[in-house]
């Protein structure tokens, strides 16, 4: 199966709510690992199914603890929780602190997340990576993703920021064989205006290696749907209408049914 990361490059362009909305609408079974070092957001967001709130105790930081002493795709399922609407979630750290204290076990976390595809109910895993660096602790999640999505604003200072993130990245995220994760940038916006586009048309220009995942509306009524707030008819929202087709693109491109460039 498929190990997809999501990542910001500066400020809050809505990359946990994308996160959020593509796994809820991904085509095979999976589990959303929220995993940015600087702490989740999803534990304080998003109610349990049962309506109650989520167990901050399990989670990230079990997994990066005793990652240690190894690390397999069942220990990721076994932290994970189902969240209001049916998704599984695995909970994020509380903090930095938790975050640099937690070492080498990233790179064992990734070993097992990419692991997931190979038990026996093969599971996609989508990571929220949170705000990404060169030298971010969690690299080695997105070195081994099938696909790295980096989610940005359609505005002038936003698309500067990714523009210089990925350049960064086309280093930093290289293997060993030398090639890179798929690469691409989902970019939200005002659908009225072509700012969204014009900001795809930018982040592309970077290199070869940057594709265009697609667009997401600025909806924020839509987005509430992912702080458990009742909503009418979900599913008729612009942020849902627009994320299938998003989703769809994301999860093509990590399963390597979709041509480089096509989307």
């Amino acid at each position: 199966m498929a190990l997809v990361s999501l990542l910001s490059a500066k400020g809050s362009p809505g990359v946990t709510t994308t996160a959020l909305l593509s796994a809820a609408l991904w085509p095979h079974p999976a589990v959303l690992l929220d995993a940015d070092p600087a702490g989740g957001d999803v534990v304080a967001r998003v109610p349990a199914a049962d309506g109650g709130v989520l167990d901050p105790d399990r989670g990230l930081l079990p997994l990066l603890t005793s990652a240690r002493r190894g690390l397999s795709g069942a220990q990721v399922l076994e932290q994970a929780q189902v969240v209001a609407g049916g998704t599984r979630v695995v909970c994020g750290l509380a903090g930095p602190e938790q975050s640099l204290a937690a070492g080498p076990g990233w790179s064992a976390l990734a070993t097992a997340a990419a692991g997931l595809g190979h038990g026996d109910v093969p599971t996609d895993v989508l990571v929220d990576a949170g705000r990404v660096g060169a030298e971010a602790v969690h690299l080695d999640l997105l070195r081994a993703a099938d696909a790295v999505v980096l989610v940005t604003r359609a505005d002038t200072a936003s698309v500067l920021h990714a523009r210089e993130r990925l350049r960064v990245l086309g280093g930093a995220l290289r293997r060993g064989d030398g090639l890179l994760p798929r690469t691409g940038v989902v970019v939200v916006g005002d659908p009225r205006r072509r700012d969204a586009d014009e900001a795809a048309a930018v982040l592309t220009a970077v290199g070869g290696w940057v594709e265009d995942f697609g667009r997401l509306p600025l909806d924020t009524a839509g987005a509430r749907v992912f702080d458990g707030a009742r909503t009418s008819w979900p599913e008729r929202t612009a942020l849902v209408r627009a994320g299938r087709a998003v989703v769809a693109t994301l999860a093509a491109a990590a399963h390597g049914e979709l041509q480089r460039g096509a989307a």
